[in-house]
């Protein structure tokens, strides 16, 4: 980590008509002193009553040369002049300016240091210092339980890199990460993914694009795929089967007498499979008053035909019924080749599934993580997961139930959904992405969130609430250390395979091309 002096002030505080303030003030840089967007500086605000350490973040700055306005560069350039002006350090007209945000103030009560918001006027003409590392973990409410039983992340980034240790109970008030492709957030979901496998918190993915395959079995996880070593039970999709059926475009009719038979067969049966779903369907619809007399048969034989065509699907058969052996540590779900209807029914399935046995506590704790999560919580549409998801982010916490929303495309995204995830890892993104967060950013500025896409890959705005994050900061995420060798979403280096001799001589190599 680069050490920067904490003793050594940057500036001081300047007057004007609108700071100092209790929201912000603004500094006159010493010569020679920068700082970086987001950097979290401190001002000695002890001298007035009550007052004690505040702790400003950095949201803009300024130069001041009136040697280099327009006019005086249009002079020198026409006479071919060059500049002859000293420099900052001896300059009585140059100055740079920065403004920040105050968001924290520390004070000592007896023999305790705490936190507390600005409250104290601070006094122009006082020295601004960076803020050391103590300084910034209580500002952020990071975690004072040492690296072992904390979620570790990675540093800040601007000021003095301070490491970011979340409270490990952050999880359970749900993360969210949204970025562009190529941002960083398949890497940082696993460093995430790293963490909690040493907290021993069982992990499932819902692997869209097959990213977290290698990531599981370097954490010493289970790979299944769809339709191969696990199956979903029809009786998993529960309270999601209406939205199930409406896709399978059934008639409102049809859908009403396949809904009574499923919950009757709940009721009776607890876990059944497809043909008894269609014998119990063909039941019901030929009750007195179900269907007209003239339409009973017809009816009965297109409803067992509709569903027992379901069949075909790959992926419905007997449910997975060893969860608590198969998610330990971690368990990947890998959907790639999935379209789009298996795709949402098995993530419907498994989740309620999930949700059922911990409920019933025949399961651990345990996080899920939703990749590609707009195509299951969508913003402007139902679809067969969005009632779990929904359910999963509201009642999780009192239940041991933790997820993970990751996308990189907030815009199509659930609000609701990701209103109640607490923590926040927000990645380049475009600008009408930014928008789409504007909600859900907390505190973090528009600056702060600019500029990340001209930041390192893995370098992100971390937010939250109360509880988790106090404050929104910019975080470098470390290095994985168990999965380093395990990164997914990486993209094929196209032009090495286009070269490759199998494509320039086809008939040369056995089998031909396929």
């Amino acid at each position: 980590m680069a050490l920067m002096d904490t003793k050594q002030p940057i500036g001081t505080i300047v007057s004007d008509e609108e700071t100092p303030s209790f929201e912000r003030v603004r500094i006159k840089l010493k010569a020679g002193h920068d700082l970086k967007p987001g950097a979290l500086i401190r001002v000695d605000a002890s001298g007035r009553q009550d007052g004690g350490t505040l702790i400003g973040r950095v949201s803009g700055a300024h130069e001041w040369n009136p040697n280099e306005t327009v006019d005086n560069a249009t002079v020198r350039g026409t006479l071919q002049i060059q500049p002859n002006y000293p420099g900052e350090a001896d300059s009585t007209t140059m100055y740079r300016a920065a403004e920040a945000e105050l968001i924290e103030e520390i004070v000592t009560v007896g023999d305790e240091t705490k936190t507390r918001a600005p409250e104290t006027l601070p006094k122009s003409g006082v020295a601004v210092y960076f803020a050391d590392q103590n300084q910034i973990a209580m500002s952020l409410g990071l975690s004072e339980d040492g690296r072992e039983k904390s979620i570790h992340l990675g540093h800040t980034v601007g000021g003095v890199e301070t490491p970011i240790y979340l409270k490990r109970d952050a999880i359970q008030r749900h993360f969210f990460i949204g970025g562009t492709t190529g941002s960083g957030k398949s890497y940082a979901m696993g460093v995430l993914a790293e963490e909690l496998a040493a907290q021993g918190l069982p992990l499932v993915f819902i692997d869209t694009q097959d990213e977290y395959s290698d990531l599981a079995k370097a954490l010493g996880g289970n790979v299944v795929t769809p339709g191969k070593e696990i199956k979903v039970n029809i009786s998993s999709l529960s309270s999601d089967l209406q939205t199930f059926l409406q896709v399978q475009n059934m008639t409102p009719l049809q859908s009403n007498i396949v809904d009574i038979a499923f919950h009757e067969l709940l009721v009776s049966d607890g876990v059944f499979d497809i043909p008894r779903l269609a014998d119990k369907s063909q039941e019901v619809a030929g009750r007195k008053g179900m269907v007209s007399s003239n339409y009973v048969t017809s009816t009965q034989d297109m409803l067992k035909g509709r569903l027992m065509s379901l069949q075909r699907r790959k992926i419905f058969g007997q449910g997975l019924q060893n969860w608590p052996e198969m998610m330990m540590p971690c368990l990947s779900i890998r959907c790639k080749n999935l379209h789009s209807m298996d795709l949402q029914t098995v993530a419907t399935a498994v989740l309620r599934d999930l949700q059922s046995l911990r409920l019933g506590n025949k399961i651990p704790p345990y996080a899920v993580v939703v990749d590609e999560a707009h195509l299951f919580v969508p913003e402007s549409q139902d679809s067969p997961c969005k009632q779990i998801i929904r359910e999963g982010v509201r009642i999780g916490r009192h239940h041991g139930i933790c997820m993970v929303l990751m996308t990189q495309s907030p815009v199509d995204i659930d609000k609701r959904a990701i209103r109640q995830c607490n923590t926040r890892m927000v990645f380049a993104l475009e600008p009408d992405q930014l928008r789409a967060i504007e909600g859900v950013k907390a505190d973090a500025s528009d600056a702060m969130l600019r500029a990340l896409p001209k930041m390192p890959r893995g370098t992100c705005v971390l937010s939250g609430t109360h509880e988790s994050v106090k404050h929104a900061v910019t975080v470098k995420v470390r290095p994985r250390e168990k999965t380093k060798d395990a990164e997914g979403g990486k993209a094929p280096d196209i032009f090495k395979i286009v070269g490759e001799d199998r494509w320039k001589n086809p008939a040369q190599h056995e089998g031909g091309l396929l």
